[in-house]
């Protein structure tokens, strides 16, 4: 799908764990169309922040079959840009464009996925598990999500709820570190499936050289690191 320009009309925002949040935008009158695992970049009315300029980039945590809202999530935080953010008023118009990214699953190979989320990175397998659920695809999926602390969990009543109706779905959290002896705990033959990595920069660089460690060549390996803003 092509990326352009639009306009999303800001709804409201909810609280979603100790620090984060959810902020749903109209999205019935844009026209706009993603592919699970996508992301959206989203401007601001703020002055260019360290050289960073007006906009940041969220991934898009909604299903493409959830129609009327996109929704994102993100913590707080004390930049202009979170400020802003955190200070939308209803129905204000939003600049954005996208949709961005190549993090998406194969409809039609269907290969099996392992996906590896520390922290704020399981946003876009929410929007892809729940879009095979909703779908009801035939496709092998393994969620291995990370917090540090219980406080900071997200998801992870709707996406079990998921997996207990789904038996290609197995979701996993944990309040340690992903690491090499928990992937081989819940996935069973290392090389055949495709890695997903979402999330922090430092921490995906770790990760991706966990699964390197264990076998895994580079073209199974897919990454997407998260800004800090």
């Amino acid at each position: 799908m092509k990326a352009k320009y639009f306009y999303l009309s800001f709804v409201k925002k909810e609280k979603l764990s100790e620090d984060t949040f959810i902020f749903y935008f109209d999205r019935r009158t844009t026209g706009f169309n993603f592919l699970a695992g996508q992301y959206i970049h989203i401007y601001l009315p703020i002055p260019n922040e360290k050289g960073r300029g007006n906009s940041r980039i969220f991934t898009i945590a909604s299903s493409p079959l959830e129609k009327d809202y996109i929704f994102i999530a993100t913590k707080k935080g004390k930049t202009i840009f979170k400020k802003t953010l955190f200070n939308l008023k209803s129905q204000t118009p939003v600049k954005s464009y996208g949709p961005s990214g190549s993090l998406v699953i194969d409809e039609i190979k269907k290969p099996s996925y392992v996906f590896l989320a520390p922290g704020i990175g399981i946003t876009p397998f929410r929007s892809i598990i729940k879009y095979i659920s909703q779908k009801n695809l035939d496709i092998s999926v393994i969620l291995l999500a990370s917090f540090s602390k219980k406080e900071e969990v997200l998801f992870s009543r709707e996406l079990v709820n998921i997996s207990r109706s789904n038996p290609n779905i197995k979701i996993v959290y944990t309040l340690t570190r992903i690491s090499k002896k928990l992937i081989k705990k819940y996935v069973k033959n290392i090389n055949k499936h495709l890695y997903y990595i979402a999330g922090p920069a430092s921490s995906i660089s770790d990760l991706e050289g966990v699964v390197s460690d264990m076998g895994v060549g580079s073209s199974k390996i897919f990454l997407e690191d998260f800004e800090g803003y």
